[in-house]
């Protein structure tokens, strides 16, 4: 399978996409968790947020707990943002651009590899021919290019 980002057309659309999510990553968490900062601002108290979900005001305040612990499990955000009318957002966002991330990863697969094989062919008295570093780069784009990086 060939990467997406070989498509330049769904590449760009997904590093539009990911650029768009990168600008609110920083905003995208709250120190006391969604659970409890949304529904102190809309004034819901444990209780009346437990009866919208039909569950133990016990049950809401674990929630709000293992959400801070990142314990709670998506279903139950789902949940509890559905009862406040709103909706639960979800994503992965890279912590690199998607062709740095590519590439590094393409090249540290082929430098893993290399050594590996540089090895073996040491330990059987063969010689190595060729700059690493070249090596390295034409391996690393076989792999981007057969779309196997990992």
């Amino acid at each position: 399978m060939k990467p997406l980002f070989l498509n330049e057309t769904a590449f760009a659309q997904i590093n539009r996409r990911i650029e768009s999510l990168r600008s609110v990553r920083d905003k995208a968490s709250v120190r006391e968790g969604w659970i409890k900062y949304m529904r102190s601002a809309l004034g819901l108290t444990l209780s009346e947020l437990a009866k919208l979900v039909s569950l133990s005001t016990a049950s809401v305040a674990q929630a709000e707990r293992r959400e801070v612990d990142g314990q709670v499990s998506l279903s139950t955000l789902k949940k509890m943002a559905e009862a406040m009318d709103c909706e639960l957002v979800y994503s992965f966002v890279p912590k690199k651009d998607m062709k740095t991330l590519i590439h590094d990863r393409a090249f540290e697969k082929a430098r893993k590899t290399l050594g590996i094989a540089d090895l073996h062919m040491k330990l059987e008295n063969q010689k190595v021919e060729g700059n690493e570093n070249e090596r390295i780069e034409r391996l690393a784009k076989k792999f981007i290019d057969k779309g196997d990086i990992w």
